[in-house]
């Protein structure tokens, strides 16, 4: 190919030039060059382009040429050459860069100029079209600062450069254009070189490969469709020769045997199987003989041969023949054989296919499933116990005679009924809800008892064993029902069961411990006693030695104590122990047991085991201690009172004598402070004569109105005199009132701080908290105050906790059991609560509250009576009875001191003679002071009845030194009106007389 422009130089067209070469073209003195020509395009295949000036004599310029040599890649394995022939010389350098523009004008691909830097300097039409750029938005640019839409081919400029490999001078590019489209663009750049080989600029090309590109595109997809088209049938004979493989194998790995024969009745075919019973080693063997050619007897092959020709002849199949066959070791079995005509492409039968199985097993296995099927029939019919099938639906589809006769009718009339309608009508919902679940498959199988009825109306009890009856894909296919009439076995079970509950209940209501054992010595029964005495439960002693169950020990040696069972199994006696024996129970428990043994007969009096029966005497034994502890008690609580009495009754004369002492004694006497000292030496002496009565007698207390404050700090400081433990007090200042017995009250406070005390050997702190309590609601108009008592100490177990206030019980071995229960009874007489918070190690706090007034009572000093007041006092006449004569002479001085006129005497008797006779004399007493006890005579108990009797306006006045008598806390029960407690002081005995007669006269 030429352009007119390069045809020009050679005084010629374009198309006079296309086949001729480059040397042709030249004059002859520059042929001479032509191996310098062929050296650049060498060069040029070499590095992609080449560019060098020659001296060329061209016949229409004559002037010196430029010759750039670029090789072009084609479909052509030959290299085709662009040449570029641009006229250098000065005069010509113009008309030279037009015939270089029209040559680049004339490129049908987008060709474009470099100069040194990478600018464009140079481009055609096409190339300014492909960019979407004039040429002055492209000229003096480098690639990366034009301005185009085109971004993928401005991307390719940025990248292109001269290639270094002559099999590829350019780059392959895939471009899209803004319009949417792709194009397959090749990119060549070639460096321009000047004379002396120094490159000084680029030239490139952009050649549209798109139309190439598809067609080779359409050619390698015409070669891949013939390549799978060729695979294909490739892999439709390779799966003919697996499928043929295959249905070899099959036939091969069927267990029947398998042959097929021609119309000739010639075997064409087998599988390993046939061979096999024909004795012979591969079906090929088998092949073009016939049946006379193997092993069967003549008899069986003219048999074969004729039902071959029979199935060709009818072209109909033959299923389920069965034959014989003599097999090649001799044996003879019996086969089952199927034949089916064989046909063509045309349809009609071109041979004969067989299939066999040798069916001797199964028909010997079905022979005798027939006689067992005769046999179980023949058990089913005999059966007694009703057989029933129940079908999916609840009818029943199968029954045995017993069944039938179970509910009363025939086989006939029972097959197809309803199974629930022969349940009996209170056990219809709970058979109907047991059917259902094993219909559903929730349950496999069922064993229970039923009630049913007879179709008369009449019932009986029977044993039902069910199960599901499934098919092979787990369906169900009936329900198995065994039913045996259980009424007389369930009737006798009712006699048994209400003669063990009899025998439970009376084991159970038994106090005692009883065990029942064998001949052997191994346990059969315990009762709930001696579960409870031995620490077994029944199902874990049955088989047991007696002797791991029932451990008893000698009470005081400790050692194991022989039962006697061994005596009793072989004497038939009853042994009873000899002394008291120590149970140790399995946990280590020991109790105090008596015990007694004895045989067990029978209906033919022998003896086949033993029973034991023993009693925990335990707690009777601590009884009777604590019993003899309470009586010794007793006793000397009646001693003491008796002491307290009589020193009550010395006090009163010694108090009494040394008031009257010191009332007659200036306070600066010098006898006055030892009088002083010996009465507070005699009513610390009274404090200790009422602990002791109230340790004597107890008793209702003897209430008063009284500010608890100083009774509580008085008596815990006087209990722990001598001890290491600290008593801290936080008493409320507006502390209530309370009416209490102040004996009692301070035994009540002394025993809770003894205790406390005790509890904390090691020393310690208690707090005694006192507080008043408000009503909890508008109903509850009674106020209350609470005193807690808080120790350090060890606390109290939770098993002690709930018998603390038992008589008797204590935790110290030197204790009487007899403080808190003692606390209790007097909190309770006083109309109080007590309550306790104890854990071991925490130590306890007791919490007792008590009725009480709103206002707290201002304590009222203990002063002795002055002489000026002794004088003032007087105008009555006072009438005392006592037994001791120096109560009466002390009495009858303080009362004349007093300013009454006293008559003093010495038992009722007397009294009431004196006040009789005094009455009839119209001379009135205006009190009378009796003493409630006078030994061996009359006391004041007694003696007021008949006083009353004589007057009843007499004003009587109870005095002992039992101040926990009855009488002293509910006088007014017994006609009194006031008491005075010996031993009183005189300003007790003053205050006394003149409250209850100003009372009376008022």
């Amino acid at each position: 190919m030429c352009s007119p422009a390069a045809a020009a130089l050679f005084d010629s067209t374009a198309h006079g030039l296309v086949g001729r070469t480059l040397t042709e073209l030249l004059a002859p003195a520059s042929a001479a060059q032509a191996p310098s020509l062929q050296h650049f395009m060498d060069q040029a295949l070499r590095s992609g382009s080449c560019c060098a000036e020659v001296r060329l004599a061209s016949p229409a310029a004559g002037g010196t040429l430029r010759a750039t040599i670029t090789p072009l890649a084609g479909g052509s394995p030959l290299p085709q050459y662009f040449h570029w022939l641009i006229e250098t010389t000065a005069s010509q350098h113009a008309e030279s860069d037009r015939r270089v523009q029209a040559l680049l004008e004339a490129m049908p691909h987008p060709v474009y100029l470099k100069d040194a830097s990478g600018n464009f300097c140079d481009c055609n039409e096409h190339f300014t079209g492909c960019l979407h750029l004039p040429r002055t938005e492209i000229l003096g640019k480098l690639p990366s600062q034009l301005d185009s839409r085109e971004v993928d081919i401005v991307k390719a400029l940025e990248a292109a450069c001269p290639s270094r490999d002559p099999r590829l001078p350019g780059t392959l590019q895939s471009v899209r254009h803004t319009t949417g489209g792709t194009s397959t663009l090749f990119f060549i750049e070639v460096p321009l070189l000047d004379d002396n080989g120094a490159e000084y600029g680029l030239v490139g090309i952009i050649a549209d490969l798109t139309e190439q590109t598809l067609v080779k595109e359409e050619q390698q997809l015409q070669a891949t469709m013939l390549e799978d088209e060729i695979a294909k049938h490739q892999q439709v004979a390779e799966a003919l020769r697996q499928r043929e493989k295959m249905l070899s194998l099959v036939i091969n790995a069927v267990p029947q045997n398998i042959f097929w024969k021609d119309t000739n009745l010639v075997y064409a075919g087998c599988n390993d199987a046939f061979a096999r019973a024909a004795g012979l080693s591969s079906p090929s063997e088998v092949v073009g003989k016939t049946d006379f050619d193997l092993p069967w007897s003549r008899e069986e092959a003219e048999g074969y041969r004729r039902d071959d020709r029979e199935v060709m002849r009818l072209d109909r199949a033959k299923y389920h023949l069965t034959e014989t066959q003599l097999q090649a070791d001799g044996s003879q079995v019996i086969v089952d054989t199927t034949k089916i005509p064989l046909h063509g492409d045309s349809g009609c039968v071109v041979g004969v296919l067989g299939v066999y199985e040798d069916i001797s097993q199964r028909t010997e296995v079905e022979r005798r499933l027939k006689e067992s099927e005769e046999r179980l029939s023949v058990i089913f019919e005999a059966s007694q116990v009703g057989i029933v099938l129940v079908s999916p639906d609840g009818r029943i589809s199968f029954a045995n005679r017993r069944m039938a006769e179970m509910f009363g009718v025939s086989l006939a009339e029972l097959l197809g009924t309803s199974y629930l309608t022969w349940l009996h009508p209170s056990e219809e919902d709970e058979g109907s809800t047991l059917t259902a679940r094993i219909i559903s498959g929730e349950l496999a199988s069922v064993a229970v008892e039923r009630h049913y009825r007879r179709r008369d109306g009449s019932d009986f009890w029977g044993y039902l064993s069910g199960r599901r009856l499934e098919n092979s894909d787990g369906s169900l296919r009936a329900l198995v029902g065994c039913i045996a009439d259980v009424t007389e076995l369930k009737a006798s079970q009712s006699a048994l069961q209400r003669e063990k509950e009899r025998l439970a209940v009376t084991l159970r209501s038994i106090g005692d411990g009883v065990i029942t054992v064998d001949t052997a010595g191994k346990v059969v029964l315990l009762n709930r006693v001696a579960e409870e005495l031995c620490g077994y439960h029944q199902e874990e002693v049955a088989g047991l030695p007696l002797d791991q169950v029932f451990r008893v020990i000698e009470e005081r040696s400790r050692t194991p104590k022989a039962n006697a069972i061994a005596r009793v199994l072989g004497t038939g006696e009853v042994v009873e122990q000899s002394g008291n024996g120590v149970l140790v129970a399995r946990d280590g428990t020991e109790r105090i047991i008596v015990s007694k043994t004895a045989p067990i007969l029978d209906r033919n009096q022998a003896i086949p085991g033993a029973v034991l029966v023993f009693s925990d005497i335990t707690e009777r034994r601590g009884i009777e201690e604590e019993l003899f502890k309470a009586r010794k008690l007793e006793s000397l609580g009646i001693l003491a009172g008796g002491i307290a009495h009589d020193f009550n009754n010395l006090l009163t004369g010694i108090m009494g004598n040394i008031a009257l002492s010191r009332a007659t004694l200036p306070d600066e006497h010098q006898a006055a402070a030892f009088l002083d000292r010996a009465r507070k030496g005699a009513e610390q002496s009274k404090a200790l004569t009422q602990q002791l009565l109230t340790f004597s007698k107890g008793g209702a207390p003897v209430k008063k109105l009284t500010s608890i404050s100083q009774v509580l700090t008085d008596s815990a400081t006087f209990a722990l005199r001598g001890s290491n433990v600290r008593c801290d007090f936080d008493i409320a200042p507006d502390l209530w009132s309370a009416e209490i017995d102040t004996g009692q009250m301070s035994q009540v406070i002394s025993n809770l701080v003894i205790n406390a005390d005790q509890a904390m050997p090691e020393g310690g702190t208690i707090l005694i908290r006192a507080e008043n309590v408000l009503p909890m609601d508008e109903e509850d108009r009674q106020h209350r105050i609470r005193i807690t008592f808080k120790d350090t100490g060890t606390g109290i177990s939770k098993e002690d906790l709930s018998r603390i206030y038992d008589p008797y019980f204590s935790t110290k071995a030197t204790g009487n059991g007899l403080g808190l229960a003692t606390v209790y009874a007097i909190i309770k007489n006083h109309d109080g609560e007590i309550k306790v918070f104890s854990r071991r190690g925490h130590g306890t706090t007791f919490a007792i509250t008590l009725p009480a007034q709103d206002e707290a009572v201002p304590e009222v000093p203990v002063q002795q009576p002055s002489a000026e007041t002794l004088a003032a006092n007087g105008g009555g006449r006072i009438l005392l009875m006592d037994d001791e004569d120096a109560i009466r002479e002390m009495a009858k001085a303080a009362l004349a001191m007093f300013g009454y006129q006293p008559v003093v005497v010495s038992d009722g008797e007397e009294l009431l003679e004196v006040y009789q006779k005094d009455l009839a004399g119209g001379q009135r007493f205006d009190a009378v002071i009796m003493d409630l006890t006078i030994p061996g005579g009359m006391g004041g108990k007694d003696a007021v009845k008949r006083l009353l009797e004589i007057d009843p306006d007499a004003v009587a006045i109870a005095s002992s030194g039992y101040s926990e008598d009855l009488v002293m806390a509910r006088y007014r029960e017994f006609g009194f009106s006031g008491v005075v407690s010996k031993p009183y002081s005189l300003h007790d005995l003053e205050v006394t007389l003149k409250e209850i007669i100003a009372r009376n006269k008022g």
